[in-house]
């Protein structure tokens, strides 16, 4: 009777993966992927860690390649993540316009040890003096025509310039093991900007697990369903890609714990939430509140800064209290049948 392999132990890869360290997180799970072969569920799971790290580091083609072979495994839940992938992989690419970048000269610097010594010597160079300035007439206010079209422009360039968004995030613990997320997106003209469009659409794989509206003009909100902690770590590493991917910035995703412990009467939380946006450069009219467990512990930050969150919180358990009740109420019980039968008021006894 051949031995079931042991669980590989990936905990050391999913970190590098949630703080955005993608190579080394291929370097760490390249090796288990060669010793274990796709069939084996470990082996596909080490495969779609590695989908999730090549997409990261952009290399589309190679995680395209993993994920058609995944979407064949045998795991139905790994099947359907493996196709989930794939359709967002198999979508087809937005050009940038040039416009949208800028692009610098190459700088050429040649060092030469054979050159001339520069003279210390300053020469004065005997040139003409420059000619007189021409005449110029009175000083005359603007036309009219003029001054419309600078406020045309001005006001062309606000709504072109005014991409400055607000987001809001709350995360919570609506049951043990179990974390959900709404998240806000608000644009500042009320109108929903192109990148937004791009990331609504791209998300659309993940419609299992999330919801997606609009509760004002402008403004997105996706909500995720209360799912197991690692299961929403793997669905929140997702959506942040496909955002970095649609505004075309590295946002990382943050570093999430939740640590219970059961005391049978209810569950002690601690949820701690860790963001570090050091890479992200300070961008105008942007910024980024974050609020665990509805609003108890709540930070802004904006790019540049990092942010620590940490709540505790205390969740009573209706099972073990009935129990709790039901255990005292039968001592009560037998400490008045106790009571009652010292005072002479015990069960008729039969004579023998």
């Amino acid at each position: 009777m051949n031995e079931q392999p042991a669980p590989l132990d990936l905990t050391i890869a999913e970190t590098a993966l949630e703080r955005g360290d993608y190579g080394q997180c291929l370097e760490l799970l390249t090796p288990l992927a060669e010793a274990r072969p796709l069939p084996d569920p470990e082996g596909a799971r080490v495969r779609l860690l590695m989908v999730t790290a090549l997409m990261g580091q952009g290399q589309d083609q190679e995680a395209l390649t993993i994920c058609q072979l995944l979407s064949r495994s045998g795991e139905p839940q790994l099947r359907q993540q493996a196709r989930q992938l794939l359709t967002i992989l198999e979508a087809p690419a937005l050009d940038r316009p040039e416009r949208w970048s800028m692009r610098l000269p190459p700088l050429s610097i040649q060092a030469s040890g054979d050159a001339a010594p520069v003279s210390s010597r300053r020469r004065r160079s005997r040139k003409p003096p420059p000619p007189p300035p021409p005449p110029t007439g009175p000083t005359r206010p603007p036309a009219l025509g003029f001054a419309v079209l600078v406020a045309a422009v001005l006001l062309a360039l606000t709504v072109v310039l005014s991409g400055c968004v607000h987001m809001q995030a709350d995360l919570t613990s609506p049951a043990p093991d179990r974390l959900q997320l709404t998240w806000e997106i608000q644009s500042s003209t009320d109108q929903l900007l192109p990148w937004q469009q791009r990331f609504e659409k791209k998300l659309e794989p993940l419609r299992s697990d999330l919801t997606l509206d609009h509760p004002h003009p402008g403004a997105q909100r996706i909500t995720t369903a209360a799912l197991p902690s690692a299961t929403f770590r793997s669905t929140l590493i997702q959506a942040l890609a496909l955002l970095s991917n649609s505004a075309g910035i590295d946002l990382p995703p943050p570093q999430i714990r939740l640590i219970e412990r059961n005391w049978l009467v209810g569950v002690q939380q601690r949820l701690s939430l860790r963001l570090d946006l050091d890479q992200l450069p300070e961008l105008p009219g942007f910024d980024l509140a974050l609020e665990l467990n509805q609003g108890q512990v709540s930070q802004t930050l904006h790019g540049g800064e990092s942010i620590d969150l940490e709540v505790r919180s205390w969740r009573w358990n209706p099972l073990g209290l009935g129990s709790l009740v039901v255990a005292v109420l039968l001592l009560l019980s037998l400490l008045l049948q106790g009571v009652r039968r010292r005072l002479g008021f015990g069960f008729p006894e039969l004579p023998s």
